[in-house]
């Protein structure tokens, strides 16, 4: 059975999302699946290279940024610089995927990409999968529109918004995670940093708000509990909060480093507790990651993030530095046990790759009849 990825970010941008298509299409093809990833970068599976017009372009960031309208505007058109980066890529990947006789699309290009796995379906007969990467109803219900024979959502929150924005079939696929390869008592990566350490993981931009995190750990040295932060991701914001967190935090107290992925348990194991203040998650592989390594979870209240970790952390109004603080205070003063690591238990690897299998071996069987 042959099944495309089309996933621009990978081997360019160090997010979940693009470890979880690269993680899926890796354990799909040791399953038998003859899988090739379509992305900007490399990759440690069969890929093939695409291009697109990045989202960081100088004049495309200029020209959406200039006014508060031509955002909007722009916005309602979908032609956000990353959509246009999901839908040149798409263009770009397109005359492989006509020729290459795929089962199944599963695609990450925008409206566009949308379009065009439609086409695919129509005219070559490849079945078309939509992953819920977001959680924004005015971007999801517009792509679970575009009638996909499947839409993979992450969680039973994500999966009820897309079904009042559209009437997809929605499967709800959780984010597994390699308890072998993520698990506590791997060696911890030399840090240097006064403990306790609380962690974040993921691109330091605007979405993610790794600057709450740093504020929240000044306030709570200044209430006589000092912890350190350990900042594990890179991004456009990487040198504002680096400049912030010395700031607030000073020598011993703070360390940002970009760490392969290969490291992140190692990584994981440096902390002592997991945040990550993001505006909003589709599932949040990250939480998943730290709680198989032991680690507790301080993150913002909502429906998803709850749902992911259960009773295995604390949730918060993140945007109140105070309340925050008070928060990541609580987790740390708590002796959390096994219960970390037993919720993430509960969502292992494996249990997710079949769920996918089955789902690709029926969208083939119903191509087929």
């Amino acid at each position: 059975m042959k099944v495309a990825f089309v996933m621009p970010g990978v081997g360019v941008v160090g997010r979940g999302a693009e470890a979880f298509v690269v993680e899926i299409a890796g354990e799909l093809a040791a399953r038998g699946f003859e899988v090739t990833l379509f992305c900007r970068g490399e990759a440690p599976l069969p890929h093939r290279r695409v291009r697109a017009l990045a989202r960081d372009t100088p004049w495309l960031v200029r020209g959406y940024s200039a006014t508060r309208l031509g955002r909007k505007a722009l916005d309602t058109l979908f032609l956000d610089p990353m959509n246009v980066e999901w839908g040149t890529a798409a263009l770009s990947a397109f005359p492989a995927l006509w020729r290459g006789g795929y089962d199944v699309v599963v695609m990450e290009g925008g409206l566009v990409g949308a379009w065009l796995a439609r086409l695919l379906r129509r005219l070559k007969g490849a079945a078309f999968v939509d992953v819920a990467h977001g959680v924004d109803p005015k971007w999801e219900g517009a792509f679970a529109r575009q009638r996909p024979d499947a839409v993979v959502a992450f969680t039973r929150a994500a999966a009820a918004m897309i079904a009042e924005a559209s009437r997809a079939r929605v499967a709800v696929i959780p984010h597994g995670v390699d308890l072998e390869r993520f698990r506590p008592g791997v060696a911890p990566m030399p840090t240097g940093l006064e403990p306790p350490v609380v962690a974040v993981a993921g691109a330091v931009d605007e979405h993610k708000r790794a600057e709450l995190a740093v504020e929240a750990v000044a306030r709570l040295g200044e209430r006589g509990r000092v912890a350190s932060l350990l900042v594990l991701g890179d991004g456009p914001r990487a040198e504002a909060v680096d400049r912030l967190a010395a700031g607030r935090l000073g020598a011993g107290r703070y360390l940002r480093r970009a760490v392969p992925r290969a490291e992140m348990p190692a990584a994981y194991a440096a902390a002592d507790l997991f945040t990550l203040p993001s505006r909003t998650e589709s599932f949040g592989l990250g939480y998943l990651e730290a709680m198989a390594c032991g680690l507790p979870c301080v993150a913002p209240d909502d429906s998803v993030r709850r749902e992911v970790i259960g009773e295995a952390g604390l949730y918060c109004d993140v945007d109140d530095a105070d309340a925050y603080a008070a928060a990541l205070g609580d987790a740390l003063g708590r002796d959390w046990a096994e219960i970390p690591r037993r919720r993430a238990e509960e969502l292992p690897l494996a249990d997710t790759v079949d769920r996918w299998e089955r789902l690709l071996r029926d969208l083939r069987g119903r191509e087929a009849a």
